[in-house]
């Protein structure tokens, strides 16, 4: 077999083994993300809880829109510099990262479906709070704001 056959094959069987991952993820109800309302600053959010790591592996791609005040709160099981990329993702968001006290420390906005760009955390995070572009701003939303959330949440 010549070298661009086995590249072109290679190829293939990694995007066939993709879609069978996306199949499985959006057909098992144990990839269902919890639900749970969260308040920054003055707004308050719907967000899905992403607290393990195929949850948070998955995130928000694939999804054609998100809710004027929802997104998806990552949470890691211990803090340490973070690091979001957009494959996949198909809605611009920007992302917001949390200390344990739930301050928040930096916000960025990610462009949709690329992998060009790595959104890295400058400081020690356990949150990332994922929401419509803009949302923030809109918001008055500002580091140093508060998470407040309903109940406790831990990465595992």
């Amino acid at each position: 077999m010549n070298q661009r056959f086995l590249q072109h094959f290679s190829f293939f069987v990694l995007f066939l083994l993709e879609l069978v991952f996306i199949q499985n993820v959006y057909s098992n109800p144990s990839f269902n993300n919890d639900k749970m309302s969260v308040t920054l600053g003055k707004a308050s959010l719907i967000v899905e809880i992403a607290d393990t790591s195929s949850k948070r592996s998955i995130g928000l791609m694939h999804r054609k829109s998100l809710g004027k005040n929802e997104g998806m709160l990552f949470a890691f099981p211990s803090s340490d510099l973070q690091s979001f990329w957009m494959k996949n993702t198909l809605i611009p968001l920007s992302i917001g990262y949390f200390d344990e006290n739930g301050i928040l420390l930096e916000i960025y906005d990610m462009k949709p479906n690329q992998t060009d760009e790595i959104y890295n955390s400058k400081k020690k995070a356990i949150y990332a709070l994922e929401v419509n572009q803009g949302w923030f701003k809109k918001n008055g939303i500002l580091p140093g704001a508060v998470l407040i959330m309903e109940k406790s949440i831990y990465g595992r």
